[in-house]
């Protein structure tokens, strides 16, 4: 399979590296916008740059579309398409509806995913559901969740908002590990990713239980850990995280 990107950013640079990474890399065909990015791709195996945004088309069938959302209707006045294009879009913030306008003949689907998909294990999000699409990055390694409205796919993109906010609050833990123990702060960091992996793995391979059943299921009577999610519990910890979720989730709708 050759996949062509049109917009070579921070984004889709980590799409193509995680996915070359993988046990089923594909061949690429990069726009040679962003010269340095391009340049640091060529050096993987099985990516070519092409001399234009009309020849990356005019090689792949299916193509990841990288510009910033401002920039999709002059990309759309440079290329011609065909009915067997498929475009897989991951600009935040456009409909489906206007995407398929702007790039009528071709099939659009749209894509969010972040930069953690330089790596194995990552995640990719899509609307609307395609069978062959999600096979090509489970094949590769990624977690593939489509949704069955356009509201819960731009709603996933606060899943990745998440990620920045537990990583904040991992920063803060770390350095009252590091504070309180002497532990070094790489250290602390690492062991409290590993507390997150085995926390993933729970959720991952217990799907039918609640979270907070896990939590309690961990956090027996009498442990540490009882006492934490009992004082957690007392100050409300998890209100902040809950309004400011409920506030963005509240402007994405509204959003025209």
């Amino acid at each position: 399979m050759r996949i062509g990107v049109l917009g070579v950013g921070a984004l889709t640079e980590a799409i193509v590296r995680g996915v070359q990474k993988s046990k089923s890399p594909y061949r690429w065909c990069l726009s040679p916008r962003s010269a340095f990015r391009v340049e640091r791709l060529l050096s993987l195996p099985q990516v070519s740059v092409a001399a234009d945004n009309q020849a990356v088309v005019d090689q792949c069938s299916t193509v990841i579309i990288g510009v910033r959302p401002n920039d999709l209707q002059a990309l759309a006045a440079q290329i011609k398409l065909t009915p067997d294009h498929h475009l897989i879009c991951v600009a935040a913030g456009v409909e489906l509806k206007t995407l398929q306008a702007l790039f009528y003949p071709a099939k659009v689907t749209r894509m969010m995913a972040s930069i953690a998909a330089e790596y194995p294990g990552a995640s990719v999000f899509f609307f609307p559901s395609d069978a062959a699409l999600s096979t090509c990055f489970s094949n590769a390694g990624f977690g593939v969740q489509s949704f069955s409205t356009e509201a819960q796919f731009e709603a996933s993109m606060l899943s990745v908002c998440v990620n920045a906010w537990w990583l904040d609050q991992i920063q803060a833990l770390a350095q009252a590990f590091s504070d309180e123990t002497g532990m070094s702060l790489v250290d602390a960091v690492e062991l409290l990713a590993r507390a997150q992996q085995e926390s993933a793995t729970l959720l991952k391979q217990r799907r039918s239980t609640a979270p907070s059943v896990l939590a309690r299921e961990i956090g027996t009577p009498g442990t540490f850990t009882a006492r934490g999610l009992y004082h957690l519990k007392e100050r409300q910890a998890e209100k902040p995280w809950v309004d400011i979720l409920s506030e963005l989730l509240k402007e994405l709708k509204s959003m025209p």
